[in-house]
């Protein structure tokens, strides 16, 4: 068994490799290097495991709830990895999902 420390950190890596792999995948896409899909493919495969350990602690409205943020983190990460620019809908979304998770765990 681990602990809730332990099931906290599987989920922010759960989110974090998520939004990656769909970060790996778009530039597998852009760029045409196979590495970025192996790395993308590796990221989404490991995406299970990480939420089962996230689960054994952590209710599964919490998790799923929290699974919103991963739009808020693949903006972000294009942002910063792809330079893409960011709209001001996108930034009035991305504080909407981040209040609407924080309303919902009250």
């Amino acid at each position: 068994m681990i602990s809730l420390h332990e099931s906290l950190v599987s989920l922010l890596f759960t989110l974090l490799f998520t939004a990656a792999g769909q970060l790996l995948f778009r530039m597998y896409y852009v760029r045409k290097k196979k590495i970025y899909l192996a790395s993308a493919l590796g990221a989404f495969l490991a995406v299970p495991i990480l939420s089962y350990l996230a689960l054994l602690n952590l209710t599964l409205a919490f998790v799923y709830m929290s699974t919103a943020l991963i739009h808020v983190l693949v903006l972000i990460m294009s942002h910063m990895f792809l330079k893409e620019h960011l709209t001001q809908k996108q930034y009035i979304s991305m504080s909407l999902i981040v209040v609407g998770i924080i309303v919902f765990n009250l």
